[in-house]
């Protein structure tokens, strides 16, 4: 009966001291929540400042090129194909696309497009850091803001026109990580990295493969 005791004993402090360990790797990556909230707030406000900024009749559109006016391609509430086109043409270069941003007023990456009763992208193109819709279903970015207006565009200028979706996303550049820095400087900070290795190994794995902690590039092999 004795044995019996030593043995469950034994098994309570190996898993408490699991319970530790792990406690003392992951307690401070509680900080990365709120720091992505503020990321996404920042973010989402660029969106609206962007999105407001579009959907307004703007001024100067021959001197948005030389990074004065506002931008917007609304005319009497409706889109202006006129400066859709001349939107079109000054995002099409390198360099007219950062000139946009900085009307803007922002740093993040952005693009949009129409998409029609049917689903269907008006154009077959989108506007913006992307020229295809199908790239922004691919973007590999930590924090996404995506927002859709209610627009009336007259697309062939007949007159006629339909009410399209706008549909807006605005993001950071960086990559959609699978673990986090804090964590894995925790790790390796405290000595754990064998720990975590044993505990989690594609978690270990990904601190070496995205921060360089826990292992050694290329491989990140564990010894």
């Amino acid at each position: 009966m004795k044995k019996r005791g030593q043995f469950w004993y034994g098994d309570f402090m190996i898993a408490m001291l699991v319970i530790v360990v792990l406690g003392i790797i992951f307690a401070n990556s509680i900080v990365d929540i709120p720091q992505r909230e503020s990321d996404l707030d920042k973010i989402a406000d660029d969106g609206f400042t962007i999105a407001n900024s579009l959907l307004s009749q703007g001024y100067d559109m021959l001197n948005w090129r030389n990074s004065n006016g506002r931008i917007g391609i609304v005319t009497n509430g409706k889109v202006d194909v006129d400066k859709l086109n001349e939107f079109a043409s000054l995002v099409g270069t390198s360099r007219g696309y950062l000139v946009s941003q900085f009307l803007f007023g922002t740093s993040y990456q952005y693009a949009f497009y129409f998409e029609d009763n049917k689903g269907n992208v008006v154009n077959q193109r989108a506007y913006g850091g992307v020229a295809k819709k199908e790239e922004l279903d691919r973007i590999d970015a930590e924090n996404i803001f995506r927002i859709i207006r209610i627009v009336y565009l007259d697309n062939n200028k007949d007159g006629k026109g339909e009410i399209v979706k706008m549909h807006l996303i605005v993001w950071d550049i960086g990559k959609e990580y699978r673990t986090s820095k804090v964590v894995c400087q925790n790790a390796q900070g405290f000595n754990f990295c064998g720990f975590l290795n044993s505990l989690v190994p594609d978690y270990r794995y990904g601190c070496c493969d995205e921060w360089s902690l826990c292992g050694v590039q290329p491989a990140c092999t564990w010894p």
